[in-house]
């Protein structure tokens, strides 16, 4: 094998798992599987294109600080930083606003933390309306799976109808001889086109086996002890469960946390708690029920 043909041999996405037909404008993964995985297939890529990768890589934050860059100055709204400050005889951790001409927060880990917590404690949904968006969540899931198998089937049957038909211009070509050669490559070019798009198509259809009932009494155990989960994890866990519900991080000023944007489970729980409640009659409006 020649250099050229191994440089191009190691540019091939198709030992990567992915199908790629840039005349079609076609990017999907393939139905077999990969000889290599995508990260060795990413950093082959990168070395070919002369960029070194770094043999050190860089701690996403410091452990000991797991809110660091994740909590934000209430006051300026630039990101907190944390470090290690020098007393008399010991070294004490604090997280402080690191905007120079505010300074608004400068609090010790602890205390940052514990509130952190608390506040967690808060957003904690209550069991009746989380057992009330599960029913809701299963229904729609199923509803979602029916509609899913019926597209499903209705591309399968497609896709055989293309095979099919290829497979009659195939005879009509080379046993009965019905066609002449530029006829026949065209069709079978345009038949050959359809069926790759409609391949691609069958595979993102392809319905993905997920056990809905286990799935939410995982989220419902998360949602309803979020606290002592965050407390208890390690420092990555801790940063991916702060942020899975705070996508946005959260402000912190005067020792109360607020934020702009929680997870869309806690969006929905919420309205669904607004709606339950407003389905309860109110006194001075007749008539009245009674229990």
């Amino acid at each position: 094998m020649t250099p050229q043909s191994f440089g191009q041999l190691l540019r091939k996405p198709l030992y990567a798992g992915r199908l790629v037909v840039q005349r079609w404008d076609v990017s999907s993964k393939a139905s077999f599987p990969a000889l290599v995985n995508a990260d060795t297939f990413d950093r082959v890529q990168a070395l070919l294109a002369g960029k070194r990768p770094s043999t050190s890589p860089r701690l996403r934050s410091n452990p000991e600080f797991p809110l660091r860059h994740f909590v934000r100055c209430g006051k300026c709204d630039r990101p907190l930083t944390a470090s290690w400050s020098s007393g008399r005889s010991q070294r004490y951790p604090y997280y402080r606003c690191q905007n120079k001409t505010c300074r608004a927060v400068n609090v010790r880990r602890e205390e940052l933390e514990r509130s952190f917590g608390k506040f967690l404690e808060e957003l904690q949904p209550k069991p009746e309306f989380l057992h009330l968006f599960g029913a809701i969540i299963v229904d729609v899931w199923k509803q979602k799976q029916a509609q899913a198998a019926s597209v499903h089937q209705t591309i399968l049957l497609r896709l055989t109808e293309l095979r099919k038909n290829k497979d009659l211009l195939v005879k009509a070509f080379v046993y009965e001889r019905s066609l002449d050669r530029e006829t026949y490559q065209e069709e079978l070019d345009k038949l050959s086109e359809d069926i790759t798009l409609v391949e691609l198509e069958e595979q993102d259809t392809r319905l993905d086996e997920l056990d809905i009932e286990s799935t939410l009494a995982f989220a419902e155990h998360v949602l309803l002890d979020a606290a002592r989960l965050w407390a208890e994890s390690g420092p990555d866990q801790k940063q991916r469960l702060q942020t899975l519900i705070f996508p946005k991080g959260v402000n912190f000023e005067d020792g109360i946390y607020r934020t702009t944007a929680t997870s869309m489970i806690f969006f929905e729980l919420e309205e669904i708690s607004v709606e339950k409640e407003s389905l309860v009659a109110l006194t001075g409006i007749e008539p009245v029920f009674e229990d």
